[in-house]
């Protein structure tokens, strides 16, 4: 276990004040190791400062006490999770959230997702499976991570504990056919809270209100459920090959383009205007388009 996992927000606090006096850029303060790895090449080297926060707590919470010290230039960058469904707001103007459930559902969302494929899938495999079912490998994975993630929102509101981790998740979802059994999820869901029935638990489900299925998926569950499929379904990948190197695929893939023209650059240019001359993202040229 690392250090930044023994983080408090107090903890963060001080370390952005004593980091200010060597560093007079801008801060961001981001969750955790994975979070870092995305954003250290895509941040403006020299000018911005990376920290990790071991969690959304403890960056939503220091971020609360450097505006209230009027501290200039920390910026926070969080999952959403399921804030944007419950209509929770960020407590600071200096908070970013994802624009979906997690930085991995807006990996899934954009042209990572092909690359992926196209560096683990099976070509063939992968258009055969679209075309005998009418819907694209993306849509299909939305699916699946839906079964998981309206559970996961249900357990959210009613304040249950499902700790489906990966290895849980697999016993799941079929590596034959790629299909979730709802039935035994179900099953082990009501075992797992003690609900009254799997009716009452279908129920509950079914009165939960609509919304955007990359709002209610969770991240990890879907590179969990893609790397069922590629096993199989949609590739032929080794057991060598586990869900972090989908997930350190899916980082890798995400190109400066997508980053500059879409949720997070105009969302953090906007953080950069309103607080000059602070600043976090490179400048976007050819060659950084190029790579």
């Amino acid at each position: 276990m690392t250090l930044n996992a023994y983080k408090n927000a107090g903890d963060l606090e001080t370390e952005v004040i004593m980091t200010r006096q060597s560093h007079a850029g801008s801060f961001v303060i981001v969750e955790g190791d994975d979070d870092c790895k995305f954003w250290t090449a895509r941040t403006a080297l020299g000018y911005c400062e990376l920290v990790i926060g071991n969690g959304k707590q403890n960056v939503e919470g220091a971020l609360e006490r450097l505006d209230r010290r009027s501290f200039e230039g920390a910026l926070g960058i969080v999952d959403d999770d399921f804030d944007s469904l419950q209509g929770r707001q960020g407590p600071s103007p200096n908070l970013i959230m994802t624009n979906a459930h997690d930085l991995e559902c807006m990996l899934l969302r954009s042209a990572a997702l092909e690359r992926v494929l196209a560096e683990f899938g099976n070509r063939d495999k992968i258009q055969k499976f679209e075309q005998s079912h009418g819907y694209t490998v993306r849509d299909a994975l939305l699916e699946r991570g839906l079964k998981f993630g309206r559970l996961r929102w249900l357990a959210q509101r009613k304040g249950w504990n499902i700790p489906f981790s990966d290895r849980k998740l697999r016993r799941f979802v079929d590596p034959e056919t790629w299909n979730v059994c709802v039935d035994r999820l179900h099953a082990e869901t009501v075992t797992l809270v003690l609900s009254e029935s799997i009716d009452d638990l279908n129920a509950e489900l079914g009165a939960l209100p609509s919304a955007d299925p990359w709002s209610v998926c969770q991240g990890h569950d879907l590179v969990s459920i893609l790397r069922i499929g590629l096993s199989e379904v949609l590739g032929d990948l080794k057991s060598s090959k586990g869900v972090n190197d989908i997930a350190s695929m899916l980082r890798s893939a995400f190109d400066a383009e997508e980053l500059h023209g879409g949720y997070f650059g105009a969302a953090i240019r906007g953080w950069e205007q309103a607080n000059q001359p602070y600043r976090v993202l490179p400048a976007l040229t050819v060659s950084s388009i190029s790579q």
